[in-house]
Parts: C-alpha cells; sequence; structure tokens
C-alpha cells in the first residue's frame, strides 16, 4: 500500500502537545486504521496530528476527491467487518457535500465516526472564511440522520466526545455519529498531560436477549406453521449468520429467501428459494431476521400508480426479529410503513436467533417438516427454471444482456478468494452466482442514494484487501459517473479490485416512471428516453478508467468477447490492479 509515510519524525510516537494530538490518539487506542477525508483547513490541527503526530499510521489519511466519496468509502469498509473506521470532513460545506452519505450511512445502519472541522467558536481567532464556512450549530445539518452528535469545546471534552461517539456507534442498532472538532481547539497547546478515558469502561453495549416469553411465542407459530419463511436481512453482513439460520430451517423445514438487497443463506441450499417474490405472501408465518423493510416482503414493487405498493389482506403472521425500532426518527420516513406483527422479538439478531433454534429443537413433527420442506424445494426448482430459461433466451442478446454479464463475471471469480461490494439488484439473476452465505456481499447504499457506489466498493475492497480477499464489483454506469474519482483513489493507495460496469447509457430505473406517466396521460411512450439516456457523445468510460491508472478493458460489445476479458481483468486485479471492464448491455 502507498503508505504515505511522513519525514523528519522521532522513532516513536511523542506524548500529545495539542488538543488533536488527542483525538489522533485515541482514534490510535480504538484501532481505527483508515481515515477516509478531503482535506479542509477547519481540520488542518487533525490533518498534521494524524501525519506527524501519529506517523499517519492507525490511522492513516486516505485522500478522496470528494467528500460524499470519502464516507461512502468509510461505510464500505464498515460494512466488510474491516474494523471501526471514521471520515472526517470540513466545516459546513464539507459536510454538504457529504450529507448523502451520511444519510445512506443512517438507513443502512453502519457504524461510522464523522469528524468534522467547525469554527473556530472564537469569533476574533476567525479568517473571513471561517464566518462563510461555520455556523452556531453545525451538527444541525445532519442531526436528523445521525444517531448522536456532539461539539466539544475543550481537549478534555474533545477525548470523551470520541469515545463516546465510538461507543454509541457500534452499540446496536449500529450509525453514524457527528463530532464537530473546533478549530481553534484542535490547535490548543496543551498545558500538561491529559487524563484520558479508560476504554474499557466505555465498550459497545452487549447484544440484546430476546424476551423468553417471546421466544416461546414466535416458536410456537414457526412449529405449527403450514409453510413457515424465513427471510434474512443486514444478517447477510455477519458470516455467524449462516450457521444459525441453516440450523433453524432444515429444524422446521422452513422455505428462505434473503432480502433482496442482501445475501444470508447458501444459494445451494435446497430450501433457498430467493428470486420467488411471492412467496412471503403465500407463507402463513414469515420470520423476518433483520428486515428493514418489512412492507416491502410483501408489496407490489411495481412502477404503477403511487400507492399501487399498499399491502393488503390477509398477512401472515410475522414475527420481527431485530432491533430495527430503537433506530427509529420520526424525520425520516425510510423504515417505511408500519406493519401488523405476531411477534416481536426486540433482540440481536444472532443472540435471537441462538434462542429460536434451541426453543424450536423437537419441536415441529417429523411430516410437516418434509412436507414444507418438499415444497420449499419445488418452488426453488421454479425460480431457478425462470432464471435459467430467461438466461437462455438472451444469452446471444446485443447488447449484452444483464444477466449474462453476471453470469460471465462469476465464471472469471468463482475460484478467487473474493467479496462482492456491489451488484445489479434488479437485474440480477437468480442461482447464478453461488453464494456460501453471509459476509460475501455488502448489500446495497440503504438509502437509495446513486453515488453511493464508487466509494463504498473502494472501502469494501480495502477491508477485503486487508483480509486476503478481492473485492469485485458491478456497477452501474450513472452510479460510477457520479463519484468516478473513488478510481483514483484506489489506484493511489494500491487497493486491488475488479470493477465490471454494467453500462446501459441510460438512468434507465426513471425511463419506464416516464413511460407510464404518458400511458396515463395518453401521451407519446416513446419519448421517455429524453432527459434519460447518456450519450451523444457517449461517455469513454475505459478511457476514463486509464485516466485514473487503473488496468481498462473495453469498451466489449459482443457478447462472445466477454468471458476472456473478464478473465484477463481478474488476474491484473489478483496481481494488485484496479482493473476496469466497460461492458455495454441491454436497458432492461
Amino acid at each position: 500500500m502507498s503508505v504515505e509515510r511522513p519525514a523528519g519524525l522521532p522513532p516513536r510516537r511523542t506524548e500529545p502537545g495539542f488538543g488533536s494530538d488527542l483525538v489522533v490518539d485515541l482514534l490510535h487506542a480504538l484501532g481505527y486504521r483508515y481515515l477516509p477525508m478531503n482535506p479542509g483547513s477547519s481540520f488542518r490541527g487533525l490533518h498534521d496530528s494524524v501525519v506527524n503526530h501519529g506517523g499517519n499510521e492507525t490511522p492513516q489519511l486516505l485522500l478522496c476527491l470528494h467528500e460524499e466519496i470519502a464516507v461512502a468509502l468509510a461505510h464500505g469498509y464498515a460494512k466488510a467487518r474491516g474494523g471501526p473506521v471514521a471520515a472526517a470532513v470540513h466545516d459546513l460545506v464539507g459536510l454538504m457535500h457529504a450529507s448523502m452519505a451520511v444519510y445512506d450511512a443512517f438507513t443502512d445502519r453502519a457504524p461510522l465516526l464523522l469528524l468534522g472541522g467547525s469554527g473556530p467558536a472564537d469569533p476574533a481567532a476567525r479568517r473571513p472564511i471561517d464566518w462563510l464556512h461555520s455556523a452556531t450549530t453545525q451538527a444541525e445539518l445532519v442531526r436528523q440522520y445521525v444517531k448522536w452528535d456532539d461539539e466539544p469545546t475543550t481537549p478534555e471534552a474533545f477525548a470523551h466526545s470520541v469515545v463516546r461517539a465510538h461507543q454509541l456507534a457500534h452499540s446496536a442498532p449500529a450509525g453514524p455519529v457527528y463530532v464537530s472538532l473546533d478549530a481553534g481547539v484542535q490547535e490548543q497547546r496543551l498545558p500538561g498531560p491529559v487524563d484520558l478515558p479508560d476504554l474499557a469502561l466505555h465498550r459497545p453495549a452487549p447484544p440484546l436477549w430476546p424476551d423468553p416469553a417471546e421466544v416461546e411465542s414466535a416458536a410456537r407459530l414457526l412449529a405449527g406453521a403450514r409453510l413457515p419463511v424465513v427471510v434474512g436481512g443486514r444478517v447477510g453482513l455477519d458470516p455467524a449468520a449462516t450457521p444459525l439460520l441453516r440450523r433453524l430451517v432444515e429444524t422446521i423445514g422452513a422455505a428462505y429467501v434473503d432480502d433482496r438487497n442482501l445475501v444470508a443463506f447458501p444459494t445451494a441450499h435446497p430450501a433457498n428459494c430467493t428470486g420467488d417474490a411471492r412467496l412471503p405472501r403465500d407463507a402463513d408465518v414469515v420470520l423476518a431476521v433483520d428486515v428493514v423493510d418489512l412492507p416491502g416482503l410483501l408489496a407490489d414493487r411495481g412502477r404503477g400508480d403511487r400507492g399501487a405498493a399498499a399491502v393488503g389482506a390477509p398477512l401472515p403472521a410475522i414475527i420481527d426479529l431485530s432491533a430495527g425500532d430503537l433506530a427509529m426518527r420520526s424525520w425520516a420516513n425510510a423504515f417505511a410503513a408500519p406493519l401488523p406483527r405476531a411477534v416481536q422479538l426486540l433482540a440481536d439478531p444472532l443472540t435471537g436467533l441462538e434462542a429460536l433454534v434451541d426453543a424450536l429443537d423437537g419441536r415441529r413433527a417429523d411430516d410437516d417438516v418434509e412436507r414444507s420442506a418438499a415444497e420449499a424445494r419445488s418452488r426453488r426448482a421454479a425460480v431457478h427454471e425462470r432464471a435459467e430459461a430467461e438466461l437462455r433466451a438472451h444469452w446471444s442478446d446485443t447488447p449484452i444482456w444483464p444477466g449474462r454479464l453476471v453470469a460471465e463475471t462469476w465464471a472469471a471469480v468463482r475460484d478467487v478468494d473474493r467479496l462482492l461490494t456491489l451488484r445489479n439488484t434488479r437485474t440480477w439473476p437468480a442461482g447464478v452466482w453461488e453464494f456460501g452465505g453471509a459476509g460475501e456481499y455488502l448489500g446495497h447504499s440503504g438509502g437509495g442514494g446513486v453515488g453511493y457506489g464508487p466509494g463504498a466498493m473502494v472501502g469494501g475492497a480495502l477491508a477485503a484487501r486487508d483480509q486476503g480477499r478481492l473485492g469485485v464489483a458491478i456497477v452501474g454506469d450513472g452510479d460510477l459517473l457520479m463519484a468516478s474519482g473513488a478510481l483514483w483513489t484506489a489506484v493511489h493507495y494500491k487497493i486491488p479490485m475488479l470493477v465490471v460496469v454494467n453500462d446501459n447509457s441510460s438512468f434507465y430505473n426513471d425511463e419506464p416512471h416516464q413511460a407510464h406517466v404518458a400511458r396515463h396521460r395518453g401521451r407519446p411512450e416513446e419519448n421517455s428516453w429524453i432527459g434519460m439516456r447518456i450519450g451523444d457523445p457517449a461517455i469513454d468510460i475505459a478511457g476514463l478508467a486509464a485516466s485514473y491508472g487503473c488496468a481498462a478493458h473495453g469498451t466489449v460489445e459482443d457478447p462472445e468477447k466477454l468471458p476472456a476479458v473478464l478473465r484477463a481483468a481478474t488476474a491484473d486485479a489478483v496481481d494488485g490492479a484496479v482493473a476496469v471492464v466497460h461492458v455495454r448491455t441491454a436497458r432492461h
């Protein structure tokens, strides 16, 4: 990795001499390895402390070309379980740039420590630009979508605030926190030693245990169900979830589906019916394990009239196992409409799964287990037959069918120890990519922010690299073009990854919306492309990637040439490059 080692420093870290030195010492003690940021004078003290006090190591600065990239990078790193991670943003302007990424992290429940430069609070210490770029309560910009914020005003308060922020960010349900570090206090010389908080006494909260009576109610429902269905949500980020889910599914003969945004269960398991959108609605009991959008499990996801996606009766009995209600904020509608729950297990999902598995042991009759398991196998076979038939029908299409893009990418990387950091969720073919379970895919942005992908895929690839894996991303052209500078950061810091660009030359998600509106109003649907298509001129994404220093491949338009190009790019990435493959795909 390009560490950017500072010169002229003493061989050992010295005692802290300034307010910002305390922050760096605490980040080091708490295990923060990286600090992605875009530089700004409001945290010049912190910047100096990272470099000249901490030696630019634990944490190490990661230069990003936009604050949204910096926060998205931290978001991806956190989800890849790389360890605690912070991001630094400059005053009001940097926080405004970063705000969409902060919202993504909030809705995705990602534990991030956001450090913002501010002020100085003392008016006499402000330069003219400081007046323009600072506010009395800077945190109000993001207060409604962070878990906690603070504006400490002394070096000692810096220390206590950072420790508390870390504790809260990593206590369930996790989320981003924001600490505004006054520029004047950062640069304040310490009069003497400062007592730092005892980190052993400020650990994140332990897992929440479920109410035993509610566990018993849930077990009774599942044991007596005609067709029990288990849905895995955010537990897909934790590899420990898969064996627990597998034991539960096999104990009761349940059918299983992944939430559309995550993966927690082996693709090859005979109960895995992921891709069967009707299954949760056909069940009589649904166990939702850390699913953020419960109504979305049961609603129509079409692009029809507004309100057409409402959940209708009758509903299955829903068992909600999560700590999600503790993350609710009245400001945001991000966690969807309320849904009647037969049982609420307000608990850490893994702890709750352990309790449920124990409670269900031997509770369901063998004949019932086999009957529902057989239905799961039948529905799984139907899902895979449909997916395979569609893939065969479009295999030789030009432009390249998105399903073939996924299949060929999987063929190129299947023998590599990998982490899928991004994928094309809406056009993902069921059963093609053979996941082993949780911890192999990072999910989507949480908040639906276009521009999340590039930073997050670099952050995920950074964690993957440190774990001995290769980051692999399938990113849309619109997403990439909003924050393509993330590729420069990956190249500069030698973060190997394979990036496959699914380029349909459109913000296509919205084309069907415009067609629907035109059809509803009796107007020409053929105009739905206007204001959507990214062409005339076409963007040379491979050339753009090459300009950032990537090993660029493409543009690939012939489907028969795609396998060889992907194999070559994978070899480049395994050898340490940031390999980018630009592929023209069909709009679907």
